[in-house]
């Protein structure tokens, strides 16, 4: 419950924090599956909640957003659920939102250079690749 207290986890991280206190793999499920049944546990609402806030201080990608979640021992199968519902309109929105932020940092830069730099921001932040060449385009336009 401590563990728990401090922040929101999946199984999966719960399973490795008390396997490394010494605790018994039986003792370990048996603890899993209580938190379940109360409802302290749940992978859906730790991850819903993890993607949400991600997305709200650090704007980046379906695919670098599925790499965190399954890092952190969400089930790949329950990582495309959430993602599916929290990019409910596309990658575009979040993508503009980040490139907006870049360009405001990078406004004297010439145009080549920032465009390089806001390209190669978007792939870290793990954007696909048309999606950065669709705001690339109509940032030069535009």
């Amino acid at each position: 419950m401590r563990l728990l207290i401090i922040r929101d986890r999946t199984c999966a991280e719960l399973a490795r924090l008390l396997a490394a206190r010494g605790y018994t793999q039986a003792d370990t499920q048996a603890a899993l599956d209580r938190l379940k049944e109360q409802g302290y546990l749940n992978d859906q609402r730790f991850a819903t909640a993890w993607a949400t806030g991600r997305l709200r201080t650090k704007p980046m990608g379906q695919y670098r957003l599925s790499k965190e979640l399954e890092a952190k021992g969400v089930e790949v199968q329950l990582v495309h659920e959430v993602l599916e519902e929290i990019y409910e309109e596309g990658e575009e929105p979040v993508a503009r939102r980040a490139m907006a932020g870049k360009l405001s940092v990078l406004g004297r830069l010439p145009a080549s250079s920032r465009t390089l730099r806001v390209a190669r921001f978007l792939q870290r932040r793990g954007f696909s690749n048309e999606v950065i060449w669709r705001l690339l385009h109509e940032e030069q336009r535009g």
